[in-house]
């Protein structure tokens, strides 16, 4: 059985914007209602624990049998409450750090990301159980069901071909109710019971450990990302920084946010910049070739090669402020940053000269193009 996923969960790596403030967005769509299974005439739901199966009644002895043998998933190494538990544990520090690192005034905002975001994200995704249903069932019962209209939009009869196509996407989301992911266990009729059972045992099986891992995949990246937005948004305004100076808020923004990562998830700090900083010679856009100081203007580019363009300024700009840092300490980022936030320099040029003189760094070099 292959299940494709779709994660509605705040991943990933890009933070920030090199683009200036968009209007403000139209009114949002409403939110298309949740699908939920309408079970066919003649079948009947059956629950075992969390599994969840549909099937004829001639169905039931072995489907039941099946679900209440089904062993726990393989637990991935990292799950959603191994972070929460770190990030309780080490939130206290954090806080403090960003209150000296970023120049807050106060450690309000900070605590609020934790409070608002960050702890209630890992509890949702900690206690994420999508809503599958397995449709046990032939082929030929399949096309007949289906024949009569029933099991849109995820099954749907192609009359030309006698066929019928399914959706075996399983859709999870933190921030909406999610759909009833209906999933065909097709079988044979002459089939045996236990052949039914242990085909049908592994299908279920295998759905559980792929689940878990996708969840779990996405634990430290959310982190990641609540941190970065919010650093990017609330502490140093990347958006509203002239372009040609951006560099700064965008490297530091990914530099701090490694940090706090780093004691907030089990990836250590290094880990989160090689991931920031790695040139993947297949990426259309070099980091390389870009100066910081110069940077292009996106009306100048085409709009698909605008994003591309973005990331690899990102990428760079992370690099010369983990260079920067790793020479000569954390406190010199900090100490420009607050220099820069107290008289804005005038252009590019001018932020790396405000940096020479508050700090002694001069990075005329690691921000021009290679």
């Amino acid at each position: 059985m292959r299940i494709g996923f779709f994660m509605a969960l705040a991943a990933g790596l890009a933070f920030g914007s090199n683009a200036q403030p968009s209007p403000a967005p139209a009114p949002a769509a409403t939110a298309p209602a949740r699908y939920e299974l309408v079970v066919p005439a003649g079948f009947e739901k059956v629950t075992v624990g969390s599994h969840v199966a549909v099937c004829k009644p001639p169905d039931l002895e072995w489907a039941k049998k099946s679900l209440a043998e089904i062993k726990p998933a393989t637990r991935p190494s990292t799950m959603p409450v191994d972070v929460l538990k770190r990030t309780t544990q080490n939130r206290a520090e954090v806080v403090k750090q960003m209150v000296a690192d970023l120049g807050l005034a106060d450690d309000k905002d900070a605590n609020a990301l934790f409070d608002e975001k960050i702890l209630p994200s890992l509890k949702k995704m900690d206690e994420l159980k999508p809503p599958v249903i397995y449709l046990i069932i032939t082929r030929d019962q399949l096309r007949q069901l289906c024949k009569d209209g029933w099991g849109e939009p995820r099954f749907h009869y192609n009359r030309v071909a006698n066929e019928v196509s399914v959706s075996r996407n399983v859709m999870l989301s933190l921030d909406r109710p999610m759909d009833d992911s209906v999933l065909p266990f097709f079988y044979e009729e002459k089939d045996s019971p236990e052949t039914r059972m242990k085909n049908f045992q592994g299908d279920v099986q295998k759905l559980d450990t792929e689940l878990a891992g996708m969840i779990s995949e996405q634990a430290e990246p959310t982190v990641f990302k609540l941190l970065a937005d919010h650093i990017a948004t609330k502490c140093l305004e990347v958006t509203k920084q002239p372009r040609d100076q951006q560099w700064f808020a965008l490297g530091a923004t990914g530099y701090f946010s490694a940090k706090y990562a780093g004691n907030l998830t089990l990836a250590p700090k290094d880990q989160w910049l090689k991931v920031m900083t790695y040139e993947d010679p297949r990426f259309p856009v070099s980091s390389k070739m870009i100066d910081l100081t110069k940077p292009q203007d996106p009306s100048s580019m085409k709009p698909g090669a605008v994003p591309y363009y973005d990331q690899a300024m990102r990428r760079k700009a992370v690099r010369v402020i983990m260079q920067w840092a790793e020479k000569s300490g954390e406190a010199s980022v900090t100490k420009a940053l607050l220099a820069a936030r107290a008289k804005p320099p005038v252009d590019g040029a001018g932020l790396v000269k405000l940096i020479f003189e508050t700090c002694g760094v001069d990075l005329t070099k690691e921000v021009g193009p290679a």
